[in-house]
């Protein structure tokens, strides 16, 4: 059967697919996957005039810019501003409150956060407007934010902080105000973050299933990754929060998605879970 002219995913292309994919960047494709497969690839297969799906499995294991291209339409970008607020409630009542109080954070008054898959940029904007307006009692605070995805056209969405209004809708009139600028000319009825919150973030691109090490240098305080757990399997959940522990102060803290557990792990770092979806080694 075809459609659109081009040939059905057949099983065995399916599975070449899932195991590719789970190997090279950890998402692991369920059967009920599938339709979504087909609708964002088949496009793309047409665009390049391929006969199949396995044609074009053969070009992105020998084309590594297409094989981005494969990651970018594979990988599922959910997100919105302020998401999950508890999060923001227990920085700001809880664990900001203890980092200043502890005479080893405060005599540097540095603090490192990375969000781990942020996607097309809401949370860490989230989170430096969310950092600018705690700081404003607390002066003379270096605050740097780590961005990072898989995904090469969320990033550069990301990178460029400019939103519909829709995308804004979850935002306070006040804080939209205070650090949003309206789009001109072709970004009209567009907001874009202001340059302030731009310096605050780095933006790259990190695999969190790579086997080399992430590219972070400074211990964090915090590793937000939020919803990104449900697309890996135990044995990668586990790899990957023992890489965080490596990165991460001894009192910082990792913050998962609200459907999400790693109690489960068995985790040679004794995670424990001290707040709703947040865990502390």
């Amino acid at each position: 059967m075809e459609q659109d002219g081009l040939a059905q995913l057949s099983d065995q292309e399916f599975r070449v697919l899932q195991t590719f994919l789970e190997e090279l960047i950890g998402v692991k494709l369920t059967d009920a996957k599938r339709a979504l497969v087909i609708s964002r690839l088949s496009k793309r297969i047409r665009e390049l005039k391929l006969p199949n799906y396995q044609s074009y499995m053969d070009l992105v294991q020998r084309d590594a810019a297409e094989l981005q291209v494969l990651f970018n339409r594979i990988t599922t970008n959910v997100t919105q501003f302020f998401r999950e607020y508890h999060h923001f409630e227990y920085l700001e009542q809880t664990l900001l409150p203890k980092i200043m109080a502890n005479p080893a954070h405060n005599s540097k008054k540095k603090l490192r956060i990375w969000s781990a898959a942020c996607s097309t940029g809401e949370e860490p904007y989230s989170l430096a407007i969310f950092l600018q307006e705690f700081f404003k009692k607390h002066p003379g605070w270096n605050v740097q934010i780590l961005a990072s995805d898989v995904n090469t056209d969320a990033l550069a969405k990301a990178k460029a902080g400019i939103y519909d209004k829709k995308e804004i809708s979850g935002i306070p009139y006040n804080l939209l105000k205070a650090y949003f600028k309206l789009g001109v000319n072709e970004n009209a009825g567009k907001f874009k973050v202001k340059e302030s919150l731009q310096k605050m973030i780095t933006f790259r691109q990190i695999n969190l299933v790579t086997n080399g090490v992430y590219p972070i240098t400074d211990p964090l305080h915090v590793i937000f990754c939020r919803n990104v757990f449900i697309y890996f399997d135990k044995d990668t959940q586990r790899d990957i929060i023992n890489r965080f522990a490596n990165h991460l102060h001894q009192d910082g803290v990792l913050m998962i998605g609200h459907s999400e557990s790693i109690n489960s792990l068995n985790s040679a770092n004794n995670w424990k879970l001290i707040g709703q979806t947040i865990y502390q080694r």
